[in-house]
């Protein structure tokens, strides 16, 4: 599919659940000139993903990165990521709005498991993911101390992989961009998020889908643009 024609198509789906569209915003990259994340790059970034939501949703701290240390996998976690496993392992006091941030990244590891093949469908609606396919790839929480010896996490995940179509992820790329545009304007306008979609949900997925698409080669999760302008 062209540029041209999956920015019509995204338009058509916006329109048809009565979203705002913004037919200024440029087309997205051609297939031909995007370079996916390697499986190993995938694995690496669910693993990191897993780890930092999986503790803010649960509170084992303490657990989760010891494990990643037992198993030399802190270097999967971005700068920010590090930070707030290590902070509250240590036993930094709660910031509230810091630990919601975490958790809200569930949803990029929703979506990043959807492109990894472990999810079997992602839609926009409001009902909630089954994660116990994608947990079961994962040591249990409750048994984070006992699996010294266990399989390879990062060979398991990766033996797991069955990554998505370049060109399936471009149709989300091209989608969320022009969604998150929506959402923007209408935060930007006080108003309702549009079509009744969770706005954090949309930021997450167009992060996780821009960083797959090695968006302006960045490289550093942290930084990975989320940007909207026309």
């Amino acid at each position: 599919m062209t540029p041209e024609l999956r920015k019509e198509a995204s338009e058509l789906q916006l329109h048809k659940r009565g979203i705002r569209i913004n037919v200024q915003l440029h087309v997205i990259e051609a297939d031909e000139e995007v370079r996916l994340r390697s499986e190993s790059e995938l694995a690496q970034r669910l693993i990191g993903l897993w780890a930092v939501s999986q503790a803010a949703h649960s509170g084992h701290y303490v657990e989760l990165h010891h494990f990643l240390q037992a198993h030399d996998l802190m270097h999967v976690l971005s700068a920010e990521e590090s930070s707030f496993l290590h902070d509250y392992a240590e036993g930094s006091e709660l910031n509230d709005h810091r630990v919601q941030a975490f958790q809200n990244r569930l949803h990029a590891f929703h979506f990043l498991a959807w492109c990894a093949g472990l999810l079997d469908k992602i839609d926009l609606s409001n009902k909630p993911i089954l994660t116990d396919k994608i947990l079961s790839y994962f040591p249990a929480l409750n048994a984070l101390n006992h699996v010294q010896g266990a399989p390879d996490i990062l060979v398991q995940i990766k033996s797991a992989l069955k990554a998505r179509r370049k060109d399936v992820i471009m149709d989300w790329a091209d989608l969320l961009y022009r969604l998150h545009w929506s959402v923007r304007h209408a935060q930007l306008n006080h108003k309702p998020c549009p079509g009744n979609i969770n706005p954090e949900m949309v930021r997450e997925w167009h992060q996780a889908v821009n960083w797959m698409c090695n968006y302006d080669d960045e490289n550093n999760w942290d930084k990975v643009s989320t940007e909207t302008t026309a």
